[in-house]
Parts: structure tokens; sequence; C-alpha cells
């Protein structure tokens, strides 16, 4: 079973290359000519490939790795790959078409598949009851997504309903089965590392957090100028992730030894939490949801910064994946480089109303620097993964 979760690990690594390699092209296509491909198809490509090819299926890998291995999950394992890589292709050839629209279903199918499977599966397991709650509202937070997609087909012709339609998935996604499942998997891993935490406040944080994911929701609608009864709901859950997060500060000791993707993690968590809420302030919430780089700079912060450091670390602490520090280096140079020009982009964007044209070539070099780092990983950590081929 081991090595079968080495190999996932692996192969799940080789996804998150490919999909730095989108981005990079994105990239290159924004800073240069390039006419042979269409760039909002290469865009769906890399966002869909990036949610079902690398987070869900090293969530998927993780997840399994914490019970006992059963053979349903191989089937799960390659019906998602199948689907994931239908997607990256199609998306990239057609757009939204039949053939993506039907990868995009069997990807849906496959998460409900696992949702059931692994709810019955963990329901008899001597879990902690605070990792228990994280991993069943992940599951929970994952098939509430799977509603954005059939909102869409209602949304044709009315641009609130079908960009509010896209924020409900990314909603659910980012902030209920990705966050839900990267604390699940902290929670589980930190008293084994010898991370203490205090279990009054860590029950709070969960209990706040589950709270407010759903009224959340409320915050990425604002753009839309709803009725006064959505921003006091999303005024509410703003509040209530604030204290969620001083209970987590309060929770989580200060420890010299803990990893630093794991420090690095946390950051971008709180960073990303105080930007949440700084929506509510609505000058800034305009410009977030009009201004691409905000929202594009948020997306790379919840997916890089805040859920792949803390898995990669997960994967590296228990021997999942090789812990390669110039490969690991240099990724994380890239994400801490292309967060950072974002954030310049932004500021210079709300106080003078532009952004650099500069820009473009800089966020061109971070992304080389992560998709560098990333490919360092993948070459150094195959011969780590040799055993689990054979």
């Amino acid at each position: 079973m081991f090595d079968t979760i080495k190999k996932w690990a692996y192969l799940s690594l080789v996804n998150l290359l490919i999909v730095s390699i989108l981005g990079v092209i994105l990239r290159y296509k924004g800073a240069f000519y390039m006419p042979l491909l269409d760039y909002k198809f290469l865009l769906h490509s890399h966002s869909h490939f990036a949610f079902s090819g690398w987070v869900t299926t090293i969530l998927f890998t993780c997840f399994v790795y914490l019970i006992p291995f059963r053979k349903t999950y191989v089937y799960q394992f390659w019906l998602n790959q199948v689907a994931s890589f239908g997607m990256l292709i199609s998306f990239a050839i057609q757009g939204y078409g039949a053939v993506s629209i039907a990868f995009s279903a069997l990807s849906v199918v496959f998460s409900y598949w696992f949702a059931f499977s692994y709810w019955r599966d963990i329901r008899a397991l001597n879990f902690p009851p605070l990792v228990k709650s994280c991993l069943r509202l992940a599951l929970v937070f994952l098939v509430i997504s799977s509603i954005g997609p059939f909102m869409l087909a209602f949304g044709k012709g009315n641009m609130v309903l079908y960009n509010n339609a896209i924020y409900f998935y990314l909603h659910f996604q980012y902030n209920g089965w990705f966050t839900f499942g990267a604390m699940a998997l902290f929670f589980w891993a930190a008293p084994r590392f010898h991370i203490y935490l205090a279990p009054n406040f860590s029950k709070v944080f969960v209990i706040l957090m589950g709270i407010a994911c759903v009224p959340a929701y409320c915050l990425s609608t604002l753009w839309s100028h709803p009725p006064g009864w959505v921003y006091t709901l999303a005024g509410a859950a703003g509040l209530i992730q604030l204290a969620a997060l001083v209970f987590l500060i309060l929770a989580v000791p200060v420890k010299k030894n803990l990893h630093l993707l794991w420090v690095l993690a946390s950051v971008a968590f709180i960073i990303k939490i105080v930007l949440q809420v700084l929506t509510l302030v609505t000058p800034l919430g305009r410009f977030a949801y009009g201004f691409r780089p905000v929202v594009v700079g948020y997306l790379h912060l919840v997916v890089l910064g805040f859920v792949s450091f803390l898995i990669v670390g997960f994967l590296i602490l228990n021997k999942l994946m090789k812990a390669d520090k110039v490969g690991l280096a240099i990724f994380i140079t890239g994400v801490i480089a292309n967060e950072v020009i974002l954030g310049v982009q932004c500021m210079i964007g709300y106080f003078w109303g532009s952004g650099t044209p500069m820009a473009v070539y800089w966020l061109l070099g971070a992304g080389v620097v992560m998709m560098t780092g990333i490919g360092t990983m993948v070459i150094k950590g195959r011969s780590y993964q040799t055993k689990a081929f054979h």
C-alpha cells in the first residue's frame, strides 16, 4: 500500500509540473505573440487540470494514506486521472464543448463516488474527532461545489448568475474542499511530528471555519451589488473567519522545528483570510473583482502558497516524497516572486489606475522559476519512486 501511495504522490507531482508548464505558456502568450494557441481555451485547461489533476489528486492520495487500503480507491484514482487528462486535452482544443463537458461530468462522478466511499470507510475508524470533522467537512464541500457547474446551464444570458455560479464552484473548492482537506492532514500529522496543539482552541477554530464556510460564499457575490442581507451574511462570515484565525494562532505553538513549508502555508492562510475580509470594504471589494491580478494572485496564493506548501510538507514528513532541497528552494522562490509581483501590480493598479506593462515579463520569469523547481523535484524524485513502480 505504501508503495502505491508513493507512486500516486509522484504522479500527482508530475501533474503539478504539467500545470506549471501550461502556466508558463499562458504567461509567454501574455508577453509575446503566439497565435497557435487560444488563450481562453488554454486557461480553462490550466485551471481545470490544476484543480483535478493536482489538488484533488494529491488530496485523494493523502486521504487514502490515512486509512486501510481498499481496491476501490485504485479504480477511483485512475478514473480521476482519465477525467483530469480528458479535461486537460479537450479544454485546450475546444474550450467549453461537448467533449470537455463530458470529462467534467466524469470528474463529478468521481467526486461523488469517492466522497461516499471515504465517508463510509472513516465512520468506524478511530480518528481524533478534529481530524474526522475536517475530513467530513472537506467531503461535504467537495460535493456541494459540484452544484456550481450545473448552475452554469441556467446562467447563460445572465452575467450575474453565470459569474456567481463560477464563484460558487471556486468558493466551495478553495474554501471548502481544499481548505478543510489540508487542515485534516495538518491536524492528523501534527502530533506525529511533536507539534502539540491546544485542543480547545483547535476545536473552536474548526467549528468557526465550518460555520463560516457557507455564508462566506456571499463575499464572492458582493461585486454584483446584492441585497442588504447578503452584505450582512458576508460581514458575519468575515468576522467569524477572523475570530477563527485568532483561535488557530492560539492553538498552534511557535516551534523552531516546524517545517518551513508549513510556516509558509500558515502565512499564506493568514493572508488569505485577511484578503477575504478586506473585500467587505466596498472600494477594495469592487477593485478586487474588477482588476484581474487580484483574483489571479488570490487563487495562486491559496493553491500554491497554502494548499500546495502544506501538502508537500505533509508528503515529505511522511516520506511519501523526496525532500529535494534545491528543487524546493527554487519552487518556493518562484511562488513568493509570483505573489510579490502580483501584489505590487495590484497596489500600482489601485493607487494609479493601471498596472505596470513590465509585469507580464516578470510574471513569466516567476513562472519559469516555479516550473524549474517542480521539474527538479520530479527528476530527483524519480529514483525515490523506483521501488513503487515495481
